[in-house]
C-alpha cells in the first residue's frame, strides 16, 4: 500500500509533536525515508493548513532550516486556564 501525502502530513504531525526542541528537514526526511524538498513542501503545506484553519497548533521555521509545533499565541488564555498555574499539562 502506498503511503499517501496525507500519510506523510500525519508523520511529520507526530515527529514534530514528540519532540520538544525544533527538528531539522533534514532529520525528519530521514526518519521519513523521503527526499529533503518533498519534506519542506509538505511542512510548508501544513504550516498553510493550520494558519487557513486558525488551527491552535502553528508550525514555526527557524534558521538552520529547522521546524517545530507550537500552540498558536491566540490560544494562550484557555491554554492556562486548561494546565493552571504550572503551565504544565500532562496528556
Amino acid at each position: 500500500m502506498p503511503i499517501t501525502q496525507r500519510n506523510k502530513i500525519g508523520m511529520l504531525e507526530a515527529m514534530l509533536f514528540a519532540n520538544a526542541e525544533p527538528v531539522e528537514t533534514d532529520r525528519l526526511a530521514e526518519a521519513m525515508r523521503a527526499d529533503p524538498a518533498e519534506v519542506l513542501t509538505l511542512l510548508e503545506k501544513l504550516q498553510k493548513r493550520y494558519d487557513e484553519t486558525e488551527s491552535g497548533l502553528m508550525l514555526l521555521h527557524f534558521d538552520g532550516d529547522r521546524w517545530q509545533m507550537a500552540t498558536r499565541p491566540s490560544q494562550r488564555a484557555a491554554f492556562t486556564r486548561c494546565a493552571g498555574s504550572s503551565g504544565y499539562y500532562r496528556l
